[in-house]
């Protein structure tokens, strides 16, 4: 029976303490919050994406992508659904494959999960925060609250510097580097647009489906159709933060960002324009805003009206050709330019971490010191939008807690 420490409750760090207790491991948890899995309290808008139905590698992404196959591969759908079984969670399917609790509730998860820990015997300990971890012959002695602690395997599981406001730190790369790591520098992902359109007040709180094309430096990179949000500082939603990765990359590198909205994506260009030639018919002593009230939400045709400079059209029965040609290119090719993003504070997840390459895709045990493990976001493994995330810290916290020998 090995002396295991793991850094980190949230839920690769649960999940590895569950596994490695299951094990027979003496397992001891450190947390430097005062309460385990604040991030996971936070997902899926309080009810918690555990998980989806289609994971698969092309949804994760990284310097070494097919690093994280064996993980995957260990710890699928099916194995997910079982282990949340085991712990008396029942899930429910909700859009696009996601899995949820079916008690709609983020709490129900992280309830479960600690009272596995506790029922384990693994040892808890919050507001725990570890200052220095040193490798003294076979053993790991850490620097706890002016005490130390020796342990026969080290498990990083600190998550990164997204959301600092639930205690994130990103303190795992400073270990990982002091211990003789390679940090892939991080930059957020999963994360909300800045856009400098004036009129983008107007139209907050507009949620459609939409498909969304990115472009960097003028070239299209990226596609992606799914929810849109309008907000008073740019654009959220799911098609956003699927494209937001692309998007931080290119601010590193200094490259200049856009975004071309179909906001109609299930209607031609000629189908439209046949559509609001028709609906001249119904125009007679309606404003132009609520003759396409009829249409799209009222905010969005205030905002289409602002940016295809029509407002000087009082009634919408005296549109011509140039005009309605000029509404079908608002909404079907709207560009806006996105000059930042919401930066670590909003980010779900970053991209970028400890360099995968450097340890074993088997067990991710470090290729340069025996028994120090990496699991979770600290990686420089990150998914799209849907669950894709949390699976992984999942997969790869069960994979660590079953290789621990």
């Amino acid at each position: 029976m090995s002396r295991v420490v793991i850094i980190g409750a949230g839920a690769s760090g649960l999940v590895c303490a569950i596994e490695a207790a299951r094990k027979g491991h003496s397992v001891t948890l450190f947390e430097k919050n005062s309460k385990v899995g604040r991030k996971i309290l936070a997902t899926g808008n309080g009810k918690c994406n555990i998980s989806n139905e289609k994971i698969n590698l092309e949804r994760y992404h990284g310097e070494s992508p097919n690093f994280a196959k064996e993980a995957l591969r260990r710890f699928d759908t099916l194995t997910c659904k079982t282990f949340f079984r085991s712990l008396g969670l029942e899930m429910r399917e909700g859009e696009e494959g996601r899995l949820y609790p079916m008690s709609h509730q983020a709490s129900s998860v992280v309830d479960m999960l600690l009272h596995e820990v506790r029922a384990l015997h693994v040892n808890v300990l919050l507001e725990c925060e570890v200052a220095k971890i040193e490798k003294k012959g076979v053993e790991f002695v850490l620097h706890v609250n002016d005490l130390t602690h020796t342990f026969d395997a080290c498990v990083i599981a600190t998550g990164s510097v997204a959301m600092p406001t639930l205690g994130s730190s990103g303190s795992g790369y400073g270990f990982a580097k002091t211990l003789g790591h390679s940090v892939i520098e991080p930059y957020p992902s999963l994360v909300q647009c800045v856009c400098d359109e004036p009129h983008l007040k107007e139209v907050s709180g507009v949620k459609m489906d939409a498909n969304v094309e990115l472009y960097i430096d003028n070239q299209k990179c990226q596609s992606v159709q799914g929810d849109l949000l309008f907000t008073a500082y740019g654009l959220s939603g799911s098609a956003i933060l699927d494209l937001s990765r692309k998007a931080s990359n290119a601010f590193v590198n200094g490259e200049t960002v856009d975004v071309v909205l179909d906001l109609l994506p299930n209607m031609s260009r000629e189908a439209l324009s046949s559509l609001l030639q028709k609906r001249l018919s119904v125009a007679k002593d309606k404003s132009l805003s609520l003759w396409l009230e009829g249409m799209i939400p009222k905010k969005l045709a205030h905002f289409i009206i602002e940016n295809t400079h029509l407002t000087h059209i009082k009634e919408a029965s005296s549109l011509g050709a140039k005009e309605i040609k000029k509404m079908v290119f608002a909404l079907k090719s709207l560009r806006l330019h996105v000059k930042a993003t919401k930066g670590f504070e909003s980010a779900e997840v970053c991209a970028g971490g400890v360099d995968v390459r450097e340890l074993e895709s088997k067990n991710l045990m470090s290729q340069k010191i025996k028994n120090l493990y990496f699991c979770g976001e600290v990686l420089d493994i990150d998914g799209d939008c849907g669950g894709f995330n949390l699976h992984f810290a999942w997969a790869s916290g069960y994979l660590v807690g079953q290789s621990l020998h």
